[in-house]
Parts: C-alpha cells; structure tokens; sequence
C-alpha cells in the first residue's frame, strides 16, 4: 500500500476526514460520479455504493481520484444529488479493476433513499435544523470600542533643590550634584511650588459602524451548489442537442447505407433472375428440341412398322385368296 501513489494520500486523509457522526450501513445503490479525475479530465460513471451513512458513502470507481477533489454524487432511483470531497482512498485488491473511495458530503443528507435509517440519523438532522436556526436568530454582536489610554504624566526632573515637570522625554532626570555652598546671604523667598501640566480630556473613538451581517455558509454552500446545478444543466442540455444531432446524423448516414444496400441487392437479384430465366429458356429450347427430334424417330418408327405390318398382311391375305380360288372349267380351256 505504500508503494501505490493514490494509496498514499490516503493516510493524509484521515487527518481530514471527520470522525464518524452517523451510523453506517451496508447499502447497495446505484450512483452517477462525475467530478474530474487526477490528471484533470472530466469524467461520468455510473457505479455502486458498499456502505452509506448519512455524511458520505463508500463507493468503487475505476479513475484515478486523490485526496481533496470535488464530486458529484447523483442517485437516480431517489432523483437527488449532492457534492461531496474524496476523503480517503484504498488500494484495489490484487486482479481486481477499479479501487474504493470515501466521499464525505458536503451537505449530510439522506442522498441514498435508504429505507428505515437509523435514529440517529433523524437526531443529526434535527441538531443541524437547530444550529442553522439559532444561528439565524443570533443576533450580530458588535464589539465594544476600546477604551482610550490615560495620558502619560511627565515624571518630575530634581534640578538644585527644586521639581521641574518633564515634558519631552517623560523620564526622570538624575539629580545634579550639590552646588558649592553659596556665601550666606539675605533670606531668599520661599520656592514657587511646580506647576502641573493639565491633564487633557479623554478622547473618545467614534463608535465604529455595525458589522454587516453577510451570507452563512448555508447560504454560500446552497448558491454554489444552485449555481453548479445550473452549470451541470446547461452542459448538459448542450450534450444532448450534442448526442440528438449525432444521432439523427447516424440515423440519416445508416438509412442511406441501408438504402445503398436495398439498390444493391435488388440489382443483384435483377441480374440473378435474368440469368436464371436465361438459362431456363435454353433450358426449355434444348429439351424442345430434343422431345421433337425423340418424337420425330418414334414417329418414323411407327410408321415403318405400320408399313411392314401392312405389307405382311396384304401379302397373307393374296396368298389366302389364291389358295382359296375355284378351279377353271377345262371345257372352257379348250375352247380357247
């Protein structure tokens, strides 16, 4: 498993994918994945889930899809989709064709129609309509201004004896060394006390605007996916004039082969009759000819024979009659 590049982003992923929120279940359904695969083509296939739950599924796929990538899920026996994100990826077993994937769903929800779920699943259902409503209720918190700094008082600088307020530097000075004592002279007047910066008002910030509430994630999540919904329909729409003006040119190149075809075969069997009523008129002349000649010797035959039967008897018939004639008178012998 470690040699395999898919494989590997799969131990990256369980950082990623959330802890198990929702009861699984052994589900079989059919779905439509489409999305992009590693090398960023596009793809649509229709496959099988193994195990569901109300946050994602297992499903097989025979692309290449890592860690991370955006999917669409698409169940047609319920009529529903969703997106999800590929969290997890296993190796495919040994001679078998494709690999299983884990899809979380952006969205939980009962995408798969699966009969009798679970109770918790309701229960997730009912916490998140809960949460979207508490978060739709709260109302926008504005943070409290902050409030100014006091002003720094100068620190007091010691000069010969006296207090002198700094007002630059705002540290205190070191005190200088005592002067050499000063001839004793007529009493000074008292020293001045130092006087004290005033100490400027506060300044109050303006109250900075209120925070305008903008779109949840809710809401961001439901736009892009009405968003790409309407992206996968229009693609769609123009895959299927696509596909529906192919086919009618499929159906006009096939009608004209088949017509091609029908003109091909009627000359064929044109030409086949003809030789074949060709060969039949011969056919007839020769035996025609061959019944008159037969007859034409039959009838010669017949004839000859009638010829010699007639002879013979005619012959048989003189010779009786000869046999059969009265002697002649000898009377009227000697008269002649």
């Amino acid at each position: 498993m470690d040699n395999n590049p898919i494989s590997q982003t799969a131990k990256a992923a369980e950082s990623l994918a959330s802890p198990r929120r929702s009861t699984r279940v052994d589900y079989i359904t059919t779905v439509l994945l489409s999305g992009k695969d590693a090398g960023g083509n596009p793809f649509r296939e229709f496959t099988q889930t193994t195990v569901v739950n109300l946050h994602g599924c297992k499903v097989r796929t025979s692309y290449r899809i890592t860690v991370g990538m955006l999917l669409t899920l698409e169940c047609p026996k319920v009529g529903t989709s969703a997106k999800g994100v590929c969290v997890r990826v296993w190796d495919p077993p040994p001679g078998v064709a494709g690999h299983e994937i884990a899809v979380q769903l952006i969205k939980p929800q009962n995408l798969w129609g699966v009969p009798n779920p679970p109770a918790d699943w309701e229960l997730v259902v009912k916490k998140m309509v809960q949460a979207r409503e508490a978060q739709t209720e709260r109302p926008p918190q504005i943070a409290a201004p902050a409030a100014p700094a006091a002003p720094r008082a100068p620190a007091p600088v010691v000069t010969q004896g006296r207090v002198v307020q700094t007002e630059r530097t705002g540290q205190t000075a070191a005190p200088a060394a005592p002067p050499p004592p000063a001839p004793v002279a007529a009493p000074r007047a008292p020293a001045m006390p130092p006087a004290v910066a005033p100490v400027a008002p506060p300044v109050v910030a303006p109250a900075p605007p209120a925070p305008v509430a903008g779109p949840t994630i809710e809401q961001r999540l439901a736009e892009l996916e009405r968003r790409s919904t309407l992206l996968v329909d229009s693609v769609l729409d123009i895959l299927r004039g696509q596909a529906e003006e192919l086919t009618r040119n499929s159906l006009d190149e096939f009608r004209q082969q088949v017509d091609a075809l029908i003109q091909d075969a009627e000359a064929r069997l044109r030409q086949g009759l003809r030789q074949a009523y060709e060969e039949s008129a011969s056919s007839l002349i020769g035996l025609r000819t061959d019944l008159m000649e037969q007859m034409a010797s039959r009838g010669a035959q017949m004839i000859r024979s009638t010829e010699d039967t007639l002879r013979t008897r005619l012959r048989s018939q003189l010779a009786f009659e000869e046999k059969t004639a009265p002697a002649k008178r000898p009377d009227k012998v000697a008269e002649k």
